[in-house]
């Protein structure tokens, strides 16, 4: 009888092991499905550019900017420097904005523009063309210099993701 006992145990241990795992699974499976969904709900045009092969690739900005430069640059500072390595001649004055958000609901976009107007910064709302997104960018910019260290000011002080966009038209 001890030996059925001991037999009885193994089993329903081994059920709860296996039932356990499965559980995990379907858990950790579901958050995948659902993830993937919502973002294709959310996001249908990027998913299917993406599919297609229609992709961006996003300038981070430069990887050499010091914090103590950052830290020293006032709103509206120009900074000086010299064109990359290997760039022609320019071809007119550059104009760049930085891109903190896109949102369907404008209500959203002219919260978040009026938090970014009253510590100081240039802030236009964009209205949507070819999707339904509200852009809010911050700019413009004639330096691309500035507009590097003004996307890491956001990035750092308000936790903003940022987007250089060259805006110039060329």
């Amino acid at each position: 009888m001890a030996e059925r006992r001991g037999a009885g145990q193994k089993g329903r241990f081994l059920g709860w092991l296996i039932s356990s795992l499965v559980l995990v699974f379907l858990m950790v499976g579901g958050f995948g499905v659902g993830l993937v969904v919502g973002f294709v709900v959310e996001e249908p045009t990027l998913v299917a550019g993406h599919i297609v092969g229609r992709t961006t690739a996003i300038d981070w900005g430069s990887q050499g900017t010091s914090a103590s430069t950052v830290q020293g640059l006032a709103l509206g500072d120009e900074i000086d420097s010299p064109p990359p390595v290997g760039a022609g001649p320019p071809s007119g004055p550059r104009v760049f904005a930085i891109q903190v958000g896109a949102f369907g609901d404008p209500l959203l976009a002219a919260s978040l523009a009026e938090d970014l107007r009253s510590t100081g910064y240039p802030v236009q709302v964009l209205e949507p063309l070819e999707d339904d997104r509200w852009r809010v960018r911050v700019g413009p910019l004639s330096q691309r210099v500035v507009a590097e260290e003004m996307a890491l000011r956001l990035k750092r002080e308000n936790r903003l993701p940022t987007w250089i966009l060259d805006e110039s038209g060329d």
